[in-house]
Parts: structure tokens; C-alpha cells; sequence
């Protein structure tokens, strides 16, 4: 007896605009519920009917918010055929769907490209919904984790590019992190310590200023104490020899 032909994997992309890719092409995902309903599954596995309509549209009577969850299972399964199943009162997946944030809910490492490119905040296309409390928090919950796994990578990269003195590598990793984390204050002297041993003590103070204002304008704080200290050694110490070789131990020795 023939076996009929399996189906190839449908992939799904969470990071930028929302994409179902199929063997037959990709489709863009516009709906908003659509989207937080194929997330949820995503992050958590398999979820009960009733707690995904509890999560989607809270503050709606039990009939409603299931009929909503239903006409978008059946906009989804339309777009991609028995993409979501279900068993019981719970709704899943079907078997082999991949994904493009499996590193957010577990040990896997997240790719270098990705990282790159995690201050553009685009997990689920920028998506937030501050009329709902409990979605939006879930929601800045894997954000954070999306900075937390970009920073660790990326700082790891910096850090080895510092320690074999690629110092230009190592200010482009930092200057990333920076950028998705504006107040990461030891990035910031880290960067700093990267242009003085790179010969630019000038780019240095000048970093110090910029984020400076950063936190002055964003948080109506200045930086810590580590980080002012560091500047005004930098001010103070021209060609010293000996700070030279403290610049270099620190970075030598940073740490996230």
C-alpha cells in the first residue's frame, strides 16, 4: 500500500513580519489576535481553549471570547491547512512546525545574526497591547529574554575580540549592545577602556558624554560611580604607560 507523501515542514517566523513559510510559498500573518495565538503556542506548547481566550480577550463573557478563538484557529488552518490542532479542550501545533524563537524558552544559544539585529525590537513585529495588562507582560517578559540571550552573545564576542586585541571588532560588538540596551553602563566603559588602548582617548570622552546625556534625558539620572571615575582617570591620564597596561587588564578580565 502506497504512503501518502508527507507534508514538508511549515516554518514560522516570529522576528519581523510575521511569516507562515510553507513549500508553496510564504504568508504573511496580519492579525493581531493571529499572531499572539500562533505565539503562545509557540513559548508555551500546547495551551487549554480557555485560557487562550482568557489571555486574547479578557473581560469578555466565556461564549465571545471562544467564538473569537475559533474564527481565528479557522483564519489560520485557512492560510496554512491544519497548522493547529487540537485534542480535547487543549490546542497545539501540529507535530514539526519549527519556529525562528526556540532560543527564548530554552538552552539554545541564539544565532549571532539575530543577535545583530535585536535592537530593532521587532520579536512578533513590535507588536504591544497595553490595553491588556496580562498579554502585555507576557509579551515584555520574552522581550527580555530576547535582550538578556543578544547582550550574553554579543558581549562574548566583544569580550574575545578585546582579550586578542581586534580592538575594531570589539567596538562594533559593543557599540550593539549599546544600542540594544542604551543604559548598559559597563558595556559603556568597556567601550570607553576599547578606544583609549585603540589610541582614541578623544572617541572615549566622548562616549562617556553621549551616554551621559543618554541617562540624563531618557532616566533623569547620571551614570554610577564606576563609570564617572572612569572618565575623569581618562581626562587625567594622558601617554601613561602604566594606565595603558589597567586598560588593558580590565578589558582582559570584563564581564557582562
Amino acid at each position: 500500500m502506497t504512503q501518502p507523501a508527507k507534508r514538508n515542514k511549515v516554518a514560522i517566523q516570529f522576528l519581523g513580519q510575521v511569516t507562515i513559510r510553507t513549500e508553496y510559498g510564504d504568508i504573511v500573518v496580519n492579525d493581531k489576535k493571529a499572531i499572539l495565538l500562533m505565539f503562545v503556542l509557540a513559548v508555551r506548547g500546547a495551551t487549554s481553549r480557555q485560557q487562550m481566550a482568557s489571555l486574547l480577550w479578557p473581560g469578555t463573557d466565556s461564549e465571545h471570547s471562544q467564538g473569537s478563538l475559533r474564527l481565528r484557529i479557522h483564519k489560520i488552518n485557512r492560510l496554512c491547512p491544519g497548522l493547529i490542532q487540537s485534542h480535547l479542550n487543549s490546542i497545539f501545533f501540529e507535530p514539526d512546525v519549527e519556529h525562528d524563537i526556540r532560543f527564548l524558552t530554552s538552552d539554545d544559544e541564539i544565532s549571532l545574526d539575530v543577535a545583530l539585529e535585536a535592537h530593532r525590537d521587532h520579536l512578533v513585529g513590535s507588536l504591544d497591547f497595553p490595553e491588556n495588562p496580562q498579554l502585555n507582560a507576557m509579551l515584555n517578559h520574552y522581550k527580555g529574554q530576547f535582550v538578556s540571550k543578544s547582550s550574553s552573545l554579543l558581549y562574548k564576542h566583544a569580550r574575545n575580540a578585546a582579550t586578542t586585541r581586534n580592538l575594531d571588532q570589539a567596538v562594533y560588538f559593543l557599540n550593539r549592545i549599546l544600542l540594544l540596551s542604551p543604559h548598559n553602563e559597563t558595556a559603556c566603559r568597556n567601550l570607553m577602556r576599547v578606544h583609549v588602548l585603540n589610541g582614541c582617548r578623544a572617541t572615549a570622552i566622548e562616549t562617556y558624554e553621549a551616554f551621559r546625556r543618554n541617562m540624563r534625558e531618557s532616566l533623569g539620572i547620571e551614570p554610577d560611580t564606576k563609570t564617572k571615575r572612569l572618565h575623569m582617570d581618562i581626562l587625567s591620564t594622558q601617554e601613561d604607560p602604566e594606565y595603558q597596561t589597567r586598560i588593558s587588564e580590565a578589558l582582559d578580565s570584563m564581564i557582562l
